[in-house]
């Protein structure tokens, strides 16, 4: 059973290209929402670390929104 799908793969190699690319493109779109959902969890827990110290709403805006402007100067470069 094995050897006949290789088999088949092989004889179409059009085929074997196709499924290679969408298994690539499936791995990449999983790993990126992995990395997304990391680092929405980081950021949750970070505006819960702001909130158990006791700032103020206006502290914590200003806070992210800081954070938010240094993350993205950092990736700029």
């Amino acid at each position: 059973m094995g050897d006949t799908l290789l088999r088949t793969l092989f004889n179409n190699w059009i085929v074997a290209i196709v499924l290679i690319c969408v298994a690539a493109s499936v791995i990449t779109s999983i790993a990126k929402q992995l990395r997304k959902y990391g680092c929405h969890r980081n950021e949750v827990e970070f505006k819960r670390d702001l909130v158990e110290r006791g700032l103020s709403i206006e502290e914590i805006e200003r806070i992210v929104a800081a954070k938010g402007s240094a993350t993205s100067k950092a990736s700029d470069d």
